[in-house]
């Protein structure tokens, strides 16, 4: 049975390639010759220049006379024959060494004086730093020394020596523990602080470390997409491949508007809380009973961000009462502002056969928002066809074109980062236009606080969405 390569010969074949390849490719009987001439070796320096000399041996430069031979395989490379002197040299050393245990012992046997003699026997400290743990721990085992193992994080890879004590080439008595130093991997990197930064910088700050991240929606008054929170905390160590928590303000949940025409304003107002909205009221002159709501913004049905404001047009009376100055007040927070008067009902704005856009821009202009739906025309898509009032709102009636595509699914974008409105709706397959329109909840400021035609519903593919886009100005 063929002996196994030592690992101290396999570990010196593989720092020499050419040397390990022709090892290799020899018989196995010479193989077997190689690892028992190396065996052989009684002390560990003659096992160490032994195996010097195998690896100088069998990477050597071939002769070129022996090409056509190694064609039809490798050439044979025999070890050295162990010289027969040499055995005798080694005996009779062994010899002297016993007569000289036998001298002292016989003299000590006729001594007055009782005496002890001690013979330690001493190995040279192998290099070890750079050699795998369990490596490290066979060569020093062949040098008949302990091994003491300590761990510790280091840049080198986890398991390699990084340090020994004693050092290489010391000389100690045989069985002298030397402590190796073996590394647990890297420490890892310093957690930076990304609490305010928008989720998608964080996540990309510290995919650049390294690091994984999973997001977490969480309520919160911070504008939407936004980072609150992070665990491991900022300053914490991490390895590479941790996964860090990031806890992200979302979207506030978008509510439908209820319909409260015709109700005293104690009821609507009551309607609205339960539905997570609150109430703005501007009294207008009506023949409507005094108190009754006559018209409500947004319309019924119509999603918008929960805890949104909606302006109720409420009865004051009949005509000719004197004109009052309009307030508004909020029920959520009690405080009073004034607001412009409802536009007036009818006042002949006529903005048919006008692009979408520039209708649009001009009602906002007026302080008044577009409820926007689609027709079938024979005229261009995005031509006013009709216009009229609905409440506090111009409705706008719009072409859809000729040949309009087939509807498709029109998402819900309200109370979202306007951005990431456009993203969503243009991925969709729609056109977006943009209106920025006053709010006094500065919470509300960049996010989408009216989309027309609302979300939720089936559109014509391709046609343009309008989003009103909150901008709070801080007065």
């Amino acid at each position: 049975m063929a002996r196994p390569v030592p690992a101290d010969l396999e570990d010196a074949l593989a720092a020499a390639p050419a040397a390990r390849e022709r090892f290799w490719s020899l018989p196995p009987e010479q193989v077997d010759e190689w690892v028992g001439w190396v065996e052989r070796a009684r002390m560990p320096r003659a096992r160490r220049r032994r195996i010097a000399e195998a690896v100088r041996r069998l990477g050597g430069a071939r002769p070129v006379a022996a090409t056509a031979a190694e064609t039809n395989g490798p050439r044979p490379v025999a070890p050295p024959r162990d010289s027969v002197w040499l055995w005798l040299l080694a005996l009779a050393l062994l010899l002297g060494i016993g007569a000289l245990i036998y001298f002292f012992a016989v003299r000590n046997d006729s001594s007055s004086k009782p005496g002890t003699v001690v013979v330690s026997a001493k190995s040279t400290v192998p290099q070890v730093v750079g050699l795998q743990e369990q490596a490290a721990q066979f060569q020093l085992q062949q040098e008949k020394l302990a091994t003491s193992v300590v761990k510790r994080a280091a840049a080198k890879p986890r398991g390699i020596v990084v340090g020994q004590r004693p050092k290489a080439g010391a000389s100690v008595p045989q069985g002298t523990p030397v402590t190796i130093v073996v590394s647990n991997g890297p420490l890892g990197v310093k957690l930076p602080s990304v609490v305010g930064l928008a989720a998608a910088d964080a996540a990309k700050r510290l995919q650049d470390l390294k690091l994984t991240t999973t997001l977490k929606q969480v309520a919160a008054t911070e504008p939407p997409g936004t980072v609150i929170a992070q665990t491991p905390a900022a300053g914490a160590r991490a390895k590479p491949g941790t996964p860090v928590v990031l806890e992200v303000s979302k979207s506030k949940t978008s509510v439908a508007v209820p319909d409260v025409n015709g109700q005293t304003l104690q009821d609507a107002a009551a309607s609205l809380k339960q539905a997570g909205l609150t109430a703005t009221v501007v009294q207008v002159p009506s023949s409507q009973p005094e108190g009754t709501v006559v018209a409500q913004s947004p319309a019924a049905g119509q999603k918008v961000a929960q805890g949104s404001s909606v302006r109720l047009n409420a009865s004051k009376g009949s005509a000719g009462q004197q004109a009052t100055t309009q307030q508004t007040t909020t029920q959520q927070s009690g405080t009073q502002s004034s607001l412009p008067a409802a536009p007036p009902q009818g006042s002949g704005n006529d903005y048919r056969g006008m692009q979408l856009a520039r209708a649009v821009q001009k009602i906002a202009q007026g302080r008044q928002q577009a409820t926007v739906q689609y027709v079938a025309s024979s005229k261009p898509a995005g031509i006013v066809v009709s216009n009229g009032t609905a409440g506090s709102k111009m409705r706008l009636s719009v072409s859809a074109g000729p040949k309009p595509q087939t509807p498709t699914d029109l998402p819900d974008v309200s109370g979202e980062d306007a951005a990431q409105a456009q993203s969503d709706l243009e991925s969709a397959g729609f056109s977006v236009l943009t209106v920025q329109w006053p709010v006094s909840d500065q919470t509300a400021h960049g996010t989408v606080t009216y989309e027309t035609p609302a979300g939720g519903g089936k559109l014509t593919r391709g046609v343009t969405v309008v989003l009103y886009v909150g901008s709070y100005s801080g007065g």
